[in-house]
């Protein structure tokens, strides 16, 4: 990350008197671009308008060069930004995204700017649905992160994602999804059981996912279901959804992978396996791990 400074926006800084701000983008990871600005009014620059609000706490922003924690947190009411809602929040769209901070002169924008810092964004938490607080976590951060090999029976990489990296996949997961609609909402518990009309997955599988493409809940973020019944096509989530599910909302269903040497060979993608399921397992009444215990010693079979 360059900390690059113009000229121009040098010798301003050096002279007496100064009209400077500090400017926050957030860049989602579909590509869209919010900001901030500390400034009494909005800031257009680059394309990206910064809505003005107190939204972050410049003194908060701090790095170390032995690279101890380094993050903030901003603070803005959902009116401040236009484009971002509650409901993106609680459904996962600011997930994954990136943030950077810069220093520009507001009376000359063509000085251009001096990014300060910039990373990811943490947990982002919805206070009584009119604000929200992002946790800025510095790109620093990424070097305390463990990189490495971690033995498993059971694969660990997320499915449907890129080969690359520890939890990478390697197996295209999006012809998978099938469309359907909901029909019927379970009355007490309207944030997790539901039917709808549109195709059956089949074979039934091990394990399933979930996404919404319409309604409250509409978003990136992906829900894993605890049962399913292709009879009535009725669908039981793990964790409720943010929102009630309504009659008529759009959603997608696919299976998901059991993790399971079985399971990846079907896919075809063994080669991408990222377990090591020949690990021989310990003694039954020696083992406090789940899923590491079998009965028969040693050699005995693997119990999922």
């Amino acid at each position: 990350m360059s900390r690059a400074i113009s000229t121009a926006l040098q010798q301003h800084l050096n002279g007496a008197v100064t009209t400077t701000c500090r400017l926050l983008l957030f860049t989602l990871k579909d590509g869209r671009e919010f900001g901030l600005t500390t400034l009494d009014r909005d800031v257009i620059y680059q394309g990206v308008t910064y809505s003005a609000t107190n939204g972050f706490d410049p003194s908060a922003i701090a790095s170390d060069t032995g690279l101890s924690v380094d993050n903030a947190e901003g603070y803005a009411l959902i009116a401040d930004v236009a484009g971002i809602t509650d409901q993106m929040i609680a459904t996962g769209a600011l997930d994954d995204a990136s943030w950077q901070m810069m220093l520009v002169n507001w009376n000359d924008l063509s000085m251009g700017s001096l990014i300060i810092d910039g990373g990811d964004v943490g947990q982002v938490n919805l206070v009584d649905g009119v604000s929200y607080v992002p946790e800025l976590i510095s790109i620093s951060m990424r070097l305390r992160q463990p990189i490495g090999h971690f033995f498993t029976r059971k694969c660990r990489a997320t499915f449907g994602t890129d080969a690359e990296g520890m939890t990478g996949c390697g197996y295209d997961a999006d012809p998978l999804w099938l469309s359907g609609t909901v029909d019927v909402v379970e009355a007490l518990d309207n944030q997790r059981v539901f039917t709808y009309t549109g195709p059956i997955l089949d074979p039934v599988p091990n394990t399933a996912r979930v996404r919404f493409t319409s309604g409250a809940n509409a978003g990136p973020r992906l829900y894993q279901v605890e049962a399913y019944s292709p009879v009535a096509r009725a669908v039981e989530l793990v964790e409720p959804t943010p929102f009630p599910i309504a009659i008529g909302d759009g959603m997608d269903i696919r299976p998901d992978c059991d993790k399971s040497p079985a399971q990846c060979t079907g896919y075809g993608n063994w080669l991408n396996y990222k377990g090591y399921n020949l690990i021989p397992v310990s003694e039954a009444d020696a083992v406090l791990t789940p899923q590491t215990g079998t009965a028969g010693g040693l050699l005995g079979s693997f119990v999922e």
